[in-house]
């Protein structure tokens, strides 16, 4: 044997060797790409849809859903209201109307339909005093709406008989040999204490079932729906039921009928005002609370070793 295969022969095992402990070794051979992972976690999130954040979505749609909701939800209202089915009418047509439309449309604009809501979920904390601000002004433009549409589809001897829909607090008269007489009426203050305390509950529902973070639920468009058709039929007799300046602003204009008009714009945003700004100190959670905070308890060393 020469010396060049003698060479050869002792290389080969060598080679075979490092080749056996590469292949028993495999973790040599294996690269993680960390890099990539990190860069793939950093650009990409599925909870995000880049279609969604522009002006149209967040901005003009919600408005254009108050706009056309408040619209139609106070018309459909005070066509009830004036069919001469009396309270319960205008309550279940108020009620509804509103649960349906909460149902349709309250994952674009959370339908407010209403000046005192939009108060009362601006203190809550749940949007932007800017956009609070938009909302009130569309809100009282599809009130305003409402009320044109009622007296242009409605004949002019329903129309008078139910006073254009407008919200009046209720004179009691009784007629004496021919004569009227006022017994007795709903005061101001009367009326400002019961639209007050009723937009109040009204204002409290919608927090804690539609903004919430633990009581919020999905029957949030019945619970609502309902609460408002309770308040209508239990104090409709007395000041008429409006819980909403927006309501009592249209037809008071076509209807050039103001007396005690200011009850529909005291009562409502002081109840929703009160409302919230219970929640926000009392019954909201340590998340939302404005004073009272959450506090979390520390355990000392000297505890841990008893």
């Amino acid at each position: 044997m020469s010396s060049t295969e003698v060479q050869h022969s002792e290389r080969v095992p060598m080679l075979s060797s490092t080749e056996e402990i590469v292949r028993s070794n495999p973790t040599v051979s294996v690269s993680v790409p960390t890099e990539t992972t990190t860069v793939v976690k950093k650009t990409v999130d599925t909870n995000i849809n880049p279609e969604d954040n522009n002006n149209f979505i967040q901005v003009i749609r919600p408005l254009l859903v108050e706009l056309i909701g408040t619209t139609l939800f106070i018309l459909i209202g005070m066509w009830g209201a004036c069919s001469n089915g009396s309270v319960i009418a205008s309550a279940l047509s108020f009620g509804l109307a509103l649960m349906v439309l909460t149902a349709s449309f309250g994952h674009i604009s959370g339908v407010h339909f209403n000046p005192s809501v939009t108060i009362g979920v601006l203190i809550a904390g749940e949007m932007q005093p800017i956009m609070a601000i938009l909302y009130f002004v569309v809100q009282l433009l599809g009130g305003i709406a409402a009320g044109g549409l009622l007296r242009l589809l409605l004949p002019t001897k329903i129309y008078n008989t139910c006073h254009g829909g407008v919200t009046l607090l209720t004179t009691y008269n009784t007629t004496v040999r021919g004569a009227l007489r006022l017994d007795d009426a709903v005061q101001g203050w009367q009326g400002i204490l019961i639209e007050c305390i009723v937009t109040f509950v009204l204002v409290t529902v919608i927090i804690m079932v539609a903004i919430d973070t633990k009581s919020k639920t999905g029957l949030a468009p019945l619970l609502i729906g309902f609460t408002l058709a309770v308040n209508i039929l239990a104090v409709g007799a007395y000041t008429g039921g409006s819980l909403n300046p927006a309501r009592s602003l249209g037809p008071a204009i076509f209807n050039n009928q103001w007396d005690h008009h200011y009850v529909y714009w005291i009562g409502p945003l002081v109840g929703a005002i009160v409302a919230a700004l219970l929640y926000r100190t009392v019954w909201a959670h340590h998340d939302r609370r404005m004073f009272v905070k959450h506090t979390t308890t520390t355990t000392t060393p000297s505890a841990l070793k008893q």
